[in-house]
């Protein structure tokens, strides 16, 4: 890694992209002023930082952090159920900004980042992590093979990452002196105080850990974890951040042997680096539409792992006949208890609040990854709508049996919420063929030039054999982008290829 070089204008564009609303750390200064008085700080924070990575010192302050837990979910009594924020000073944050470019320049050049790591990490993220790995499931459901999938979870990962260990990983990965000494110094006497409202805590140390709210963070962990698929021989695995889930196609018995003596290696390698997995909570999922499929207790610290029919990754529930049932009924009900919040709050709003406080609060729970999952059975689809049209009647305030919800969605300017999964889809099969985001293309085969075709980016239609798999998005979107006319296939950029596709050109597809 080259060192690093820190100049007034790099500087000066950092403090020009402050959020003025973020919140102050221990120093309190606060973001607004530094944005305001961006000319004459710059030079000053670049003295700063340029003595600091040299030196590898850094202002105590910058070593504290105001936490404040925000709730997960489950009891609101307990603190297990908290996430930690670190509320850091923003000095500190933008130098963290700089060492974090850096080191991401570093690792990406290098190809040393797990290929199959999407979290944190430019041009992926859920949807670039799911998409290909749905389709890897329904390739192979679809030539009849099982999946087994180990859907694991670490116990408080990122509090749990060893300091020493880490700089050995940093240094193993070719970071810089300068920059590994300053790391060291970011990391080392480090010390928190709870804040509640307005309540502070006594100030202890943090011994171990990433800090969680820092800029730095999750890079730090995502290099913690990068070695952790070099211990799987069988199997594969998939990461974002700390979500991972180790699965192996299944033709034999001795396949799922295969797959524990993987799971056995995950927990070796939680041995060596100090990490911590929850037996209780690591699920085993089979993916098969097989009357009788291969079963096999898989055991992590002598704890059988519970089999399940479905489960959640990444915000998406996947259910072992690869169908979306359940991900839909959960969404729908979320959905309409969201719904009906917003009916007790607000009652007498105009219709303006009311619809953009639809669209805000209720619409994006029903279309999260949707490009994923967009339902094909009438069934499926209508329950999704059924949510929009509950939600017209109450902007409108038109509850009459005799009253048509259509007409009051029209009115409201509201496309079909199908509608809106077919233009998300199309945008995200532009977004891979012009490689805008991290999901490999190698599916996309292109048609023979002989064939007759209504544009010059048209690619082979995918054979299936089961509806799960025809209905998924490379085989069902693939025929739809091949309906789509030469002028919006050579749009120049993602906005102008969404902006062309309108209403009337998704009507005809």
């Amino acid at each position: 890694m080259e060192q690093i070089h820190i100049n007034d204008k790099g500087v000066l564009n950092l403090l020009n992209n402050l959020n003025p609303h973020k919140a102050c750390g221990p120093d309190n200064i606060n973001s607004r002023e530094m944005k305001e008085l961006k000319d004459q700080v710059a030079p000053i924070l670049t003295k700063i930082y340029t003595k600091s990575i040299e030196t590898g010192t850094i202002p105590k302050d910058w070593k504290h952090a105001n936490v404040a837990p925000a709730f997960k979910k489950g009891e609101r009594y307990k603190a297990e159920n908290y996430r930690p924020i670190s509320l850091t000073c923003i000095c500190c944050k933008l130098m963290e900004h700089i060492i974090t470019s850096n080191i991401m320049k570093h690792l990406d050049s290098n190809n040393i980042l797990y290929d199959l790591q999407h979290g944190f990490r430019k041009a992926r993220s859920c949807e670039s992590q799911l998409l290909p790995f749905i389709q890897e499931l329904n390739a192979s459901n679809n030539k009849n093979i099982q999946t087994n999938l180990i859907i694991m979870d670490f116990a408080k990962a990122f509090d749990k990452v060893s300091h020493r260990r880490l700089l050995y990983k940093l240094e193993y990965y070719g970071i810089q002196t300068h920059t590994l000494n300053w790391i060291q110094a970011f990391l080392s006497d480090r010390t928190q105080t709870v804040v509640i409202d307005g309540v502070t805590s006594n100030t202890v140390p943090v011994t171990s850990g990433v800090p969680q709210g820092t800029v730095l963070g999750p890079i730090l962990f995502l290099i913690y974890i990068n070695d952790f698929p070099e211990y799987l021989t069988h199997s594969k695995l998939r990461l974002f951040a700390d979500d991972s889930i180790i699965y192996k196609e299944i033709t034999c018995q001795d396949d799922c042997k295969k797959l524990q003596s993987d799971l056995d290696a995950a927990a070796r390698w939680e041995a060596d680096w100090l990490m911590a997995f929850h037996p209780d909570k690591c699920t085993v999922l089979t993916i098969t539409q097989k009357k009788t499929p291969f079963k096999h207790d898989y055991i992590l610290h002598n704890h059988i792992l519970e089999p399940v029919t479905s489960a959640k990754y990444l915000g998406v529930t996947l259910q072992s006949n690869l169908k979306w049932n359940t991900h839909i009924d959960n969404i729908t009900s979320n959905g309409n208890k969201s719904l009906g919040y917003l009916k007790r709050n607000l009652q007498i709003s105009n219709p303006e609040v009311k619809s953009r406080a639809y669209q805000a609060l209720v619409r994006p729970k029903l279309e999260y990854s949707c490009s994923i999952w967009d339902p094909y059975t009438h069934d499926n689809i209508n329950k999704l709508e059924m949510v929009q049209r509950r939600a017209a009647r109450y902007v409108q305030n038109n509850y009459h049996n005799t009253s048509s919800v259509t007409s009051m969605i029209d009115t409201l300017g509201w496309p079909t919420l199908a509608e809106r999964r077919l233009k998300t889809r199309l945008i995200m099969m532009y977004k891979i063929t012009h490689a805008l985001i991290a999901i490999p293309n190698n599916i996309l085969i292109p048609t023979d030039s002989r064939t007759r075709k209504s544009h010059n980016q048209t690619f082979r239609h995918i054979t299936t054999q089961k509806d799960t798999y025809k209905w998924s998005f490379f085989p069902h979107t693939i025929v739809q982008w091949n309906i789509l006319p030469q002028t919006i296939i050579s749009s120049p950029s993602i906005d102008s290829f969404r902006e062309q596709l309108t209403p009337a050109v998704l009507l005809n597809i």
